[in-house]
């Protein structure tokens, strides 16, 4: 089945989780000093976190705080007629500001994340208005939100005696009702957008983006830059005016499981319940981002869990609208195959600023379309 992770011998261990954990917490750059802070030899860390990227495909990602580099995320929904799919694919592609791509076992049949520039909305919102107008498309929608909260896996669910992911649904339940609490600073609706990034700063943070491990010595010789140069921007820069929000650790953490990857949208009477759902997800294995839409009580979260344990999170949802704590809620089927995601537009950052070309993805629209090659 598309989207589905294939079966493994090996299961994880505590020892892992706690790898998982630190990258996720401190500097994954930094092998030496998270060896120290994890107690475990420099050479036995270096070998496990080998070991993860082999047998659980770990992945690490830089995640930027796009509010303060200019960018606002769009997350857009597209239906293709049957038969099309791969087509509005494509064509969602067509627009170079995408950030994350997915094509859904259900409908709606793609699922897409954008970082718009600035004062580029309503040229976006055309684009959107050109798609819907393809004969493939049979509807779009989409949603301004907040910038993403990443959610790491912890051991908070993982059971040290068994060396298994344990899911109490009802515990999880009683502590969404009883949950208190801020929500986190990414999905608080900002006073105001802010561009506070240079062309050296953008270059940094597309690199930590790719590969969250990279050496700043290897951002120098990639920018052919002094190391100097680019140590003063990452610190004074990237860190310090808050364009870099931390690390997204993905694993597919699950042993000997069939897992699929959900879209949901979560909708709420009150900011308050939101906040309280939206807090409790912190370190579960389940969750994997987050984000809210702008001006409304409503939000979406990429649920990862084993087909078994589906059941068992629609339940304990059904049971939050039935108690009126949740409004309603709708989710899509991720294909794992067919999900893709790229850095900021860097090309595209030009005089310390964003460069957008609707006349570009208009025409880059059409020509897809007349250019596509049909899988055979």
């Amino acid at each position: 089945m598309p989207g589905q992770v294939r079966h493994r011998k090996r299961k994880m261990s505590v020892q892992d989780i706690a790898v998982l954990e630190g990258m996720a917490l401190y500097d994954p750059r930094n092998v030496s000093d998270l060896a120290l802070k994890l107690k475990i030899p420099r050479p036995s860390l270096r070998y496990r976190i080998k070991k993860l990227h082999s047998d659980f495909s770990l992945n690490l990602y830089g995640n930027i705080y796009h509010t303060f580099i200019g960018l606002r995320k769009a997350v857009v929904f597209a239906d293709a007629k049957p038969g099309y799919e791969e087509l509005v694919y494509e064509c969602m592609k067509s627009n170079d500001y995408w950030l994350y791509m997915s094509q859904c076992i259900s409908l709606p049949k793609c699922l897409a994340i954008y970082g718009i520039p600035l004062e580029k909305e309503k040229a976006f919102e055309g684009f959107l208005d050109e798609l819907q107008e393809l004969n493939p498309v049979r509807n779009v929608s989409f949603l301004w939100s907040t910038c993403i909260q990443v959610i790491n896996t912890t051991g908070k669910w993982f059971d040290k005696a068994s060396e298994e992911w344990k899911f109490p649904w009802d515990a999880w339940v009683q502590e969404v009702r009883t949950n208190e609490g801020e929500l986190p600073y990414t999905l608080r609706e900002p006073d105001a957008y802010v561009q506070k990034a240079d062309w050296f700063d953008i270059m940094i943070l597309k690199e930590l983006e790719k590969d969250s491990t990279i050496r700043l010595t290897e951002v120098a010789k990639k920018l052919g830059a002094s190391l100097e140069r680019v140590i003063y921007h990452y610190r004074n820069h990237v860190l310090g005016k808050g364009m870099f929000e931390g690390y997204q650790v993905i694993a597919e953490h699950y042993t000997d499981e069939c897992s699929n990857s959900y879209f949901f949208q979560l909708h709420f009477k009150t900011r308050e319940t939101l906040t309280k759902l939206a807090n409790s997800l912190t370190g579960k294995p389940f969750a994997r981002y987050m984000g809210k839409e702008y001006g409304k009580n409503r939000f979406f979260v990429q649920i990862y869990l084993p087909q078994a344990q589906l059941r068992g999170f629609l339940r304990a949802l059904s049971g939050l609208v039935r108690s009126g704590f949740l409004e309603t809620y709708e989710y899509v089927i991720q294909d794992l195959a067919r999900t893709q995601r790229q850095t900021i537009s860097y090309e595209y950052f030009k005089n310390n600023a964003w460069e957008y070309d609707e006349k570009k993805y208009s025409e880059k629209l059409r020509s897809t379309i007349e250019q596509f090659t049909w899988p055979q």
